[in-house]
């Protein structure tokens, strides 16, 4: 029932952001937009990709700590593939529980890591994962209230209430679930709780990725319209955690008509936010899920190749 509620809910969020983009390109003129995205600067895009490549680097940190909570210690090289593609895959495609835990199974399990130790993983560092995002989020908001443009904002409160919420689950989490020797029946599995140090790294790791892609999106965005980092940062972090709430893969849609919405700016400025956030989905989502794609089909194509050698010398 709740998973129903919040697909109905994402879809009327995803939905409403698909027309209030719509009408603003619409008033701008696609050509005009299409223009903007390309006259980005071959170095504007070589400086997003370099930090695209670090934010990868850093969510390598997420399987490196949940291969650490299951005390399994596999070839650094095969963890930066795995998570790499996983991530590239499960970014743009959502479903991270399904796509991101298919391509762990596919590069783990042949390293010895078992079925059950993969559901472990997943269900590690989707904790980790949405730890780093509320804590970020919280901070983003913390620097709505210092922010007097932002703060005006009507629906600031409500941003407000929110990280009372978020603060309050934190207390939750830490209170009744890290707690050393417990352990939790999922799915048939058995699922120790997190040691507090496990604990400090979870959020360690998952604020370092939510700093490097905002990094991403900053490198672009500056170039198209002057502003501060910390504005937007905080606006970027509470766009990307609300489109990625709505379970819509990547906060397509949502993330860019939220962010929209809540950075102050005139209708001069538009199109340039409009270019940058182009941009950005194109360097940070669609590039990496392009090439975790041809890799995934060379590497099946290769072993497809190597078990007709196998069968036919």
């Amino acid at each position: 029932m709740f998973d129903k509620i919040m697909q109905f809910v994402g879809l009327f969020f995803f939905g409403f952001a698909v027309w209030l983009i719509a009408k603003d390109v619409e008033a701008i003129g696609p050509h005009r937009l299409i223009d903007l995205v390309l006259q980005t600067p071959i170095w504007v895009i070589a400086i997003a990709l370099f930090f695209t490549v670090c934010d990868y680097a850093a969510l390598a940190g997420y399987d490196f700590l949940s291969l650490n909570y299951i005390r399994k210690k596999l070839p650094v090289p095969l963890v930066l593939k795995a998570s790499g593609i996983g991530f590239a895959i499960s970014n743009t495609a959502g479903h991270a529980y399904a796509s991101g835990g298919a391509i762990r199974y596919l590069f783990y399990t042949p390293a010895g890591v078992s079925k059950s130790d993969i559901l472990k993983i997943i269900a590690f560092q989707s904790i980790m994962f949405f730890l780093g995002m509320g804590f970020a989020y919280a901070a983003a908001t913390g620097i709505m209230l210092m922010t007097p443009v932002l703060k005006q904002n009507q629906y600031a409160h409500v941003l407000y209430f929110s990280v009372i919420v978020l603060l309050i689950l934190f207390f939750l989490y830490y209170r009744f679930l890290v707690i050393p020797g417990k352990s939790f029946h999922v799915s048939g599995v058995d699922i120790n709780a997190p040691t507090k140090r496990q604990t400090f790294g979870q959020l360690i790791i998952g604020l370092c990725d939510n700093i490097a892609v905002s990094i991403v999106f900053f490198s672009i965005f500056r170039f198209h319209l002057d502003a501060d980092f910390l504005t937007v940062f905080s606006v970027f972090i509470i766009a990307q955690t609300i489109g990625i709430a709505t379970q819509i893969p990547g906060g397509v849609g949502v993330f860019e008509g939220l962010f929209l919405y809540l950075y102050p700016h005139t209708i001069a400025q538009k199109p340039g936010i409009l270019a940058a956030l182009a941009v950005f989905r194109i360097l940070y989502f669609f590039v990496p899920f392009f090439i975790a794609s041809l890799y995934l089909g060379w590497d099946k194509l290769t072993r497809k190749r190597q078990v007709e050698k196998i069968k036919n010398p």
